[in-house]
């Protein structure tokens, strides 16, 4: 068992096992072109002589592989500590500048008038996928669910269920996540429970999720090209959603909605609420068990001030997308 930044202990899977010894073996090699006789000491030591060559992030996911590869080999308890504590204090200094790679050349943002732009043209197209994609994109602003959530979220009743993409090791509050839409009116949930059918039926048209995400993905970019917008991708939607929601939520609740376990990862890992939209309102709260479920283990710089138990709650209307 590990114990994260939370003081909760968590546990790896046997697929995130084998990664990590493949990942491992992958550095040895790197070692073995210049020394053929590697021994994990040797790697620790290269490793920590890699000044400026990684990303912070690629220099912690490299510090956990070889940490795991010293608990798995190193049989001597004060023998694997040392090792460890040189690992910790002598890791790499990251690299300054240079091209940003992967979801961090991701948009984080979009204003308004950008997102309205790109939804006119289409629900306006006459083309199934093109209000697919609308409505994602709409929709998404207020519940900023990760993209493969959807094709697995559904109603129970009034309750908003969604599926958690990512709770292995204690990174989600449950397996679960449920929203209270009882305020969003049954209108629009039969709305949003029609499209989630649509969304499944166009699912198992195009032979799975992933057929069709990568299909609808495509089609948002190249209706940005054609209308000379920065491209926009569906993860982008659940960096906006989580930013607005921080401008009229507590952190709390923020993470409960995003299926968090800590009310730290929305601060560190998405749009700051800066970039959120204003004059937007909540669908709908968490439940109590899915609230109850997320650590808070010092309250985040933009988390706002706990609602006290009297409060009013603002009960202005709720924008959403008509069809």
């Amino acid at each position: 068992m590990k114990t994260d930044c939370t003081g909760q202990e968590v546990d790896r899977t046997e697929a995130t096992t084998e990664a990590y010894r493949q990942r491992y073996q992958d550095l040895r090699w790197a070692i073995a072109q210049v020394q053929f006789e590697v021994e994990i000491s040797d790697v620790i030591l290269w490793f920590c002589a890699q000044d400026g060559r990684w990303s912070a992030s690629t220099i912690r996911q490299y510090r956990a592989v070889i940490a795991a590869e010293v608990e798995r080999v190193i049989a001597d308890a004060s023998w694997r500590a040392s090792l460890l504590a040189q690992l910790r204090k002598h890791s790499p200094a990251p690299k300054v500048g240079g091209p940003r790679r992967t979801s961090t050349r991701k948009r984080k943002s979009i204003p308004e008038t950008e997102l309205e732009q790109v939804t006119k043209f289409l629900k306006t197209s006459g083309m199934a996928d093109d209000l697919l994609i609308a409505r994602l994109m709409l929709y998404g602003v207020h519940f900023f669910l990760r993209p493969s959530e959807w094709i697995g979220a559904r109603f129970d009743g009034t309750t908003f269920v969604t599926p958690n993409a990512k709770n292995t090791n204690g990174r989600a509050n449950g397996d679960e996540r449920e929203r209270d839409l009882s305020r969003y009116g049954a209108d629009h949930i039969a709305t949003l429970d029609a499209f989630l059918a649509d969304l499944r039926k166009a699912a198992e048209a195009a032979g799975g999720w992933t057929r069709l995400h990568g299909r609808l993905a495509a089609r948002l970019a190249r209706v940005c090209k054609r209308l000379g917008i920065r491209r926009i991708a569906f993860y982008t939607i659940r960096h906006l959603g989580m930013a607005t929601a921080k401008r009229i939520m507590p952190a709390e609740e923020v993470a409960a909605c995003a299926g968090h376990a800590s009310v730290l990862t929305a601060g560190s890992h998405y749009a700051k609420s800066r970039l959120g939209w204003k004059n937007v309102h909540s669908p709908g709260p968490p439940s109590p068990a899915s609230l109850e479920l997320v650590r808070w283990p010092k309250p985040p710089s933009w988390a706002p001030p706990k609602r006290a138990a009297d409060e009013p709650v603002d009960e202005g209307p709720i924008p959403v997308p008509s069809w």
